[in-house]
């Protein structure tokens, strides 16, 4: 049976996050979501126009695409970046139309969801059936981790220009200070960065990043948040049952 994964990991990074800077707690700027957009027509390119939460549900009305994200850590002085290669990663394809079909790999652990059925392995290779209704692979889709870090605080992104990100032409949104000021006190040097990109086209969220890199009294760490979406209505996207599946005894 498979846990929410993601959520485990969520919880991980707070608490680094809390831990390294916790000289630099206090009240924070952020607000709660304030409900999914309306429909799927793209934002506009206005600057000072603020971030509306809930995107992440028009990713389902794409007839597929394919994911990653990660989170990745470091308190021992090495600080971490965007995208780095020690990151607890997750990647997949999923297909909604016409049919429903997922393939997701959490941390090597690899699932397969086709229609009613289920297919799981730890090395790409060899593979058992599973009961589909014992997981959900929403729990590891970049949705899931996205209202945590963007939706929670919309109000303090704003309009940056458009931008092309993964070959689609998105509405570039910034993080403000204040949203980065959660992450500054006294003696404790933060660079923070917050970025996401918005398909004019859709209205889906297609790239962000969301995190810090700081040191205080000798120390450093860092905390970062990423998720990139590709290969949108691509005909390359496929998702197809496993062929060498091993019966496992009852």
């Amino acid at each position: 049976m498979a846990t929410s994964n993601s959520t485990i990991r969520s919880l991980v990074a707070i608490g680094l996050a809390v831990g390294l800077l916790a000289a630099a707690c206090g009240s924070s700027s952020t607000s709660s979501p304030t409900g999914p957009a309306g429909g799927t027509s793209g934002p506009n390119a206005t600057g000072g126009a603020s971030l509306t939460s809930g995107l992440s549900s028009n990713l389902a009305n794409l007839d597929s695409y394919k994911f990653t994200w990660s989170l990745s850590g470091s308190s021992s002085g090495t600080a971490a970046s965007p995208g780095d290669s020690g990151a607890l990663a997750v990647s997949g394809t999923i297909i909604n139309k016409p049919s429903p079909a997922a393939f997701v790999n959490d941390l090597g652990m690899q699932f397969i969801v086709i229609g009613n059925q289920a297919w799981l392995s730890s090395d790409g290779n060899s593979w058992t059936t599973t009961d589909p209704t014992t997981f959900d692979v929403t729990d590891l889709l970049p949705s899931n981790d996205y209202a945590t870090w963007f939706d929670a605080n919309s109000t303090d992104f704003t309009v940056a220009g458009e931008e092309t990100k993964n070959g689609i032409e998105c509405i570039r949104y910034t993080g403000n200070s204040s949203l980065g000021a959660m992450y500054a006190a006294a003696g404790v040097s933060a660079q923070f960065q917050a970025d996401l990109w918005v398909a004019k086209d859709g209205n889906y969220p297609v790239s962000g990043v969301y995190g810090f890199a700081a040191a205080a009294g000798g120390q450093s760490g860092a905390f970062y948040y990423t998720f990139d979406i590709t290969n949108v209505n691509d005909a390359s996207n496929t998702v197809t049952p496993p062929t060498n599946v091993i019966s496992v005894p009852t």
